[in-house]
Order: structure tokens, then C-alpha cells, then sequence
């Protein structure tokens, strides 16, 4: 996986919802890296980063698995992981795996808790098809990204699918995986024992009211924070993420230094 690194410190992971990239966090990676060592990830096929081969092959649990081998591939130590989407799965997936190399989670409008419905099942069955998401992905973003500003417009034309754009085919295999058990992280969220704070869009359509209930159930230690934004608050408002999340990252160094973890690093 291509990512960028920038900044020196503790490392800050940022991984993008599915679809998306790293690019997703412009609007609060110069402020995060006059702290923090900043490492923003594009996943398989997004980005510049090579789809998987074959492209449908694509699935929730091995973009996971390709964070845990970047992690050890970098021997990074225990970092700040913050993750929109099927990258707040990705991140919690992270602390239940190797909990030695995360320092905390940030988890915005996160896959991995699934409270499937009958109609949920059949819009994924929908995003599912290649050539529904190559069609649809546009429309669909500019449905979930609340704001609008020169980033999520950028955001939005990202989006944009051609014809014979494998992303689309990646995408749609990304869908499919949200029904496999293994995403399902229910069951073991009581084994993430790192500082957490849930972050959640007041006006996303994607996660309602249920969904964020059950995570709530799920991680009942977790601090929960909602933004006047869609599905993506970093790009949406990033003044108003930057305002709570920089001062949870710092409170957590500042635990970690007491309790003789060594604080930043670099």
C-alpha cells in the first residue's frame, strides 16, 4: 500500500473509508504532523495504491490484514489509529490483533458492528454489483458528505467512476465482504483496551440511530463525539475533528509519559 509520512513523534495512522483515500485527510494532516509522525494510508485500489489481484478479491478482512503487515513491515510503535468506515473496522481490527501497537483509536462513523436489516441487506446486495457502484458512486457520496467545501467536492469528483474503472470492482467486492462473519467485531470489542473516542456525523445516512446504539453497546468505554457533518467530519469540518480529536491524542500522550510509556518519540 502506497502512504505518505510526514511530522516526526508518535505515529498517527489515518486510514479512509472505502472508496476513498488519503487525500480524504488534507484538511487536518498539517496541523496533526506539527505533533505527531503522520502516516495516511491509500488502500488497495484506491489512491495510488495497485489494486489486488484479481480486483474482486477485495474484502474488508484483507484490507485489515494489509494494515497489520504494513504496521510490522514499518515496526512502528504503538500508534494513534484513526479511521473512517471500513477504516475504523480496519483500526479496531488493529487493537484486537496486536493491541502492543496501538495507542489509540479514533473511530469515525465505523464499519465492524453491523446491524443488518432486511433493506440494509439489499443495498448491499446493490453496492455490490460492479456496474450499480460504477453508476451510483457519485450520486452516493454527494448523499453522505454533508458539507460541501473545495475538499469534499474534490471528494465527490473522486468518486466518479468511469467505465472500465477498476475501483468500481473493488469497491463493489468491499461491499460484498460487509456480510462475511469476519467483519463482525461485536463478539470481540471487549478485547480493545485502548483509549477510544467514537466520532459520528449528526446528518450521515449511512449509520443511523440502531447502528450507533450498538457500537455504544460494543464499546461502552468509548468517549462518543458528533459533528454537524455527513459521513466523513475530518474532510466536512476539519477545524470542529481537529478541536476534539488533537486534545484526546495529547491527553493520551500525557497518560502514557505518567505512567512511564515514554511519550512521543523522534
Amino acid at each position: 500500500m502506497h502512504f505518505s509520512d510526514q511530522g516526526s513523534g508518535t505515529p498517527v495512522v489515518l486510514l479512509s473509508a472505502n472508496g476513498h483515500d488519503s487525500r480524504d485527510y488534507a484538511g487536518v494532516i498539517p496541523t496533526l504532523s506539527g505533533s505527531y509522525r503522520v502516516i495516511a494510508v491509500d488502500w488497495p485500489g484506491s489512491g495510488r495504491s495497485p489494486a489486488p489481484e484479481p480486483p474482486g478479491s477485495a474484502s474488508a478482512g484483507a484490507f485489515a490484514a494489509e494494515l497489520g503487515a504494513l504496521v510490522e513491515r514499518l515496526n512502528l510503535p504503538a500508534a494513534h489509529v484513526i479511521g473512517n468506515s471500513i477504516g475504523g473496522y480496519a483500526a479496531a481490527r488493529l487493537a484486537i490483533d496486536a493491541p502492543h501497537r496501538v495507542r489509540s483509536l479514533v473511530l469515525v462513523s465505523p464499519g465492524g458492528f453491523p446491524v443488518l436489516g432486511v433493506a440494509d441487506r439489499l443495498f448491499i446486495g446493490l453496492r455490490g454489483r460492479p456496474g450499480v457502484t460504477r453508476l451510483t458512486n457519485r450520486r452516493f457520496a454527494s448523499a453522505y458528505l454533508h458539507r460541501r467545501t473545495a475538499l469534499t467536492r474534490q471528494i465527490i469528483e473522486r468518486a466518479t467512476y468511469r467505465r472500465g474503472d477498476v475501483r468500481a470492482v473493488v469497491d463493489a467486492a468491499i461491499w460484498r465482504s460487509f456480510r462475511d462473519p469476519d467483519f463482525d467485531l461485536r463478539s470481540l470489542a471487549d478485547q480493545i483496551t485502548a483509549p477510544t473516542l467514537v466520532a459520528w456525523g449528526r446528518h450521515d445516512p449511512i449509520f443511523g440511530a440502531r447502528a450507533r446504539a450498538q457500537v455504544a453497546r460494543s464499546l461502552p468505554q468509548a468517549r462518543t463525539v458528533t459533528f454537524d457533518t455527513g459521513h466523513v467530519p475530518f474532510a466536512e469540518d476539519p477545524a470542529a475533528f481537529l478541536a476534539e480529536v488533537q486534545p484526546f491524542l495529547d491527553r493520551v500522550e500525557r497518560d502514557a509519559a505518567q505512567a512511564g510509556g515514554g511519550g512521543r518519540e523522534g
